[in-house]
């Protein structure tokens, strides 16, 4: 009985130090999660004053130096279109804000309509304010004063075209940025047609912005032949709703918003359908643009439709490059000339292959020698 007792009493003993060491261990615990939590809210303390300690510099003012040179472009596109010349442009700063002194008659309500609906695109807080009772055009960004422009129509002369004008137009850029920059950099009024869909076309369209060149969109249209002809990727089909036209048709100007006017890419079906160029035209009036007749085939009803729109228009005479060789389409630059000179204008599509820029290099400075101007083919667009 004794030992029971005794080992009995042992087993007590051992349960009395486990129950100990147990409630010192949670002991323990419960002092390291407390230490834990005052660490923590301490950090988090010092974290929060360091946070509010940083002082975040002011924004700095966006620089309007970009929006300044598109707007001034846009400016002097609609002034063209009146009818003034910006040779006798006098251009003087005032504080910020610039002043253009035009010697030429107020622009009409259609032309002041296009540039404002054109200002919108650049930055959708510029504003038109209008005054025809003192010719002067105010343009303010919110209430920031950017540009005046102020008529003289005592000292306006209509433009006499007694030399003959020519406009070439470059299509098919888009694809090649090196390309298009040796296009952009031919030292002339060369109109740059930029295929919306293609990888670089935003990109290419405001380097010839940025340069002064005019730019259009080269609208895809649907050949005959097609698929064995293919436009490309989102072209216009006949076979679309009204609707899905004018979708991709509104694409097409997001992908290029420096673009004042369109002429057709392939299209020899789709500018022979006049339920499809009406619904593209009437966008084309509604934005503003002009449009030229690629005249990829005989049929095409385009230009007659725009007429019927009145839409500022015209069509091209001369391709110079369906042949991809130096002298062939410098014969066929020659004959442009002959025919500008025989009407009084006229207008040539080329293609940014290596040879038609060889051969405009080669050609450009003796239309100049011979009395030939090349202008950006707006000028000879008409209602």
């Amino acid at each position: 009985m004794s030992k029971q007792k005794t080992k009995t009493s042992g087993q007590k003993k051992k349960r009395q130090r486990a129950a100990v060491n147990n409630r010192f261990k949670l002991a323990l615990a419960g002092l390291f999660l407390v230490g834990f939590l005052i660490v923590s809210l301490v950090i988090l303390s010092t974290l929060k004053q360091s946070y509010h300690q940083v002082t975040v510099p002011p924004a700095e003012p966006p620089d309007l130096s970009l929006l300044m040179q598109d707007i001034q472009v846009e400016l002097e596109s609609a002034m063209l279109r009146s009818g003034a010349s910006l040779d006798r442009l006098k251009v003087a700063q005032q504080g910020t804000a610039w002043q253009l002194a035009v010697d030429g008659i107020f622009p009409d309500e259609q032309i002041l309509a296009e540039l404002s609906l054109r200002l919108h695109r650049l930055a959708p807080d510029l504003e038109l304010l209008v005054s025809d009772r003192d010719n002067r055009i105010v343009l303010q960004k919110g209430s920031k004063l950017l540009f005046t422009l102020i008529f003289s129509p005592d000292k306006y002369t209509p433009q006499r075209h007694d030399k003959p004008r020519v406009a070439i137009i470059m299509d098919d850029l888009g694809r090649d940025v090196s390309v298009a920059k040796q296009a952009i950099a031919l030292d002339y009024q060369v109109t740059m047609s930029v295929l919306p869909n293609e990888r670089h076309a935003s990109e290419i369209a405001t380097l010839a912005h940025r340069r002064g060149r005019e730019v259009m969109i080269h609208i895809p249209m649907e050949p005959e032949g097609y698929p064995a002809a293919n436009p490309g990727e989102g072209a216009l089909f006949v076979d679309l709703s009204t609707e899905e036209i004018q979708r991709r048709f509104m694409s097409y100007l997001d992908r290029i918003p420096y673009a004042v006017g369109g002429n057709n890419h392939m299209g020899s079906k789709f500018t022979t359908d006049r339920q499809g160029m009406h619904t593209v035209l009437e966008l084309m009036r509604r934005e503003g643009l002009f449009f030229v007749d690629s005249r990829t085939t005989g049929s095409s009803i385009a230009l007659a439709e725009a007429r019927r729109l009145k839409i500022p228009s015209t069509a091209r005479d001369v391709f110079l490059d369906n042949d991809a060789d130096v002298e062939r389409i410098a014969r066929q630059i020659r004959k442009l000339v002959v025919l500008a000179g025989k009407k009084g204008s006229a207008v040539g599509i080329c293609h940014p292959h290596s040879e038609t820029l060889a051969a405009l290099q080669q050609q450009l400075p003796l239309l100049n020698r011979d009395g030939i101007v090349v202008v950006p083919v707006s000028q000879l667009t008409k209602r």
